[in-house]
């Protein structure tokens, strides 16, 4: 399978982003704790951009100057699902050298990984925590 680590990453990052938002609403998206932080709405707009710039910049070998629209948290969860999807299909035909994958792993999927758990804290401190559950063990399909 080509770039099948980087593939099953991204289908953990699906798995577990899915996991985290399954319950929000679109007002849990505008919980701010204040101080600069970032509201739920604002985290997963970021998130979509890193990994449509990973995506255009495996394809283009350039970045997106724009930014993309501020949506609401359903809408953003959305549109972060569907850009997953694009980019497993971009890696689904184009072997990456494996220091280039080691890049995308240490960089942008790393960075989303984190704020997933960012947002699980959140939805946790807005009353609907996350379900433990061993990820280990978790059936999770590359490519979905």
């Amino acid at each position: 399978m080509t770039n099948e680590y980087l593939r099953h990453t991204l289908s953990t990052i699906n798995y577990r982003f899915r996991k985290t938002v399954k319950n929000a609403d679109d007002g849990f998206g505008t919980l701010s704790l204040g101080k600069g932080s970032r509201t739920p709405d604002e985290i997963l707009n970021h998130m979509y951009q890193v990994l449509k710039a990973t995506r255009v910049f495996i394809q283009e070998e350039s970045r997106p100057a724009e930014k993309p629209e501020q949506l609401g948290f359903k809408a953003e969860a959305e549109r972060f699902l569907k850009e997953i999807q694009v980019l497993d299909k971009v890696l689904s035909k184009n072997e990456l050298p494996v220091n280039y994958a080691k890049k995308l792993l240490q960089g942008p999927l790393s960075d989303i990984l984190t704020h997933i758990g960012q947002i699980s804290m959140l939805s946790r401190f807005y009353g609907i925590p996350i379900p433990p559950e061993d990820f280990s063990a978790a059936e999770i399909n590359t490519g979905t």
